[in-house]
């Protein structure tokens, strides 16, 4: 079986990102993956330090699949992880076209504060790269008592999955394409 690589990079001041995070890692981790969590800095320009556990353009290279965790700001995405999206151009095209995207925002300790639309705004960022998205999974959608915790650990499931499949599908494919050269 393939190992998918993911990536969570997450923004957040408080530990409750933080928290969100090491969840999405664990439900990529129960799918058989192999995870880095990185935080993007706060007031610097993302990933120009050696500071460890701060988030680089490697951690996206490395990656199969980037799960990116953004605080609720009125709706919209924490300005430090948007700016270290917009490095991610860097990457080329061909590069960020075989990610998987996808993310998890909190909603200030309340479920359904602002999370849908930063969620929302996430998605949209992400869509300008190519590649795949992973939709987050709706709270509706999860057994009842679900909470924030057990959203973030379902995505990082889906990721993984999905990213898993892919990758046995490409590696299926480059067999097809040796053995059809070959003959």
């Amino acid at each position: 079986m393939d190992q998918p690589k993911v990536s969570v990079i997450f923004h957040g001041a408080s530990g409750a990102l933080q928290s969100l995070a090491k969840e999405v890692a664990a439900g990529a981790e129960e799918e058989g993956a192999a995870v880095r969590v990185r935080r993007v800095a706060d007031h610097e320009v993302p990933g120009d330090g050696g500071t460890e556990g701060l988030a680089t353009l490697d951690d996206a290279r490395w990656a199969d699949a980037v799960i990116f965790g953004s605080p609720s700001r009125y709706g919209n995405v924490a300005s430090q992880l948007k700016a270290y999206v917009d490095t991610l151009e860097a990457l080329g095209g061909d590069s960020l076209r075989r990610i998987v995207w996808s993310g998890f925002a909190s909603g200030d300790g309340v479920l359904h504060r602002g999370r849908e639309a930063t969620l929302s705004a996430l998605f949209q960022t992400l869509s300008h790269l190519g590649g795949v998205l992973v939709s987050a999974p709706r709270a509706r959608d999860l057994p009842t008592g679900g909470d924030a915790d057990a959203l973030a650990r379902r995505t990082g499931r889906d990721v993984a999955e999905v990213a898993r499949r892919l990758l046995v599908g490409a590696a299926a494919e480059s067999g097809r394409e040796r053995g059809h050269r070959a003959g």
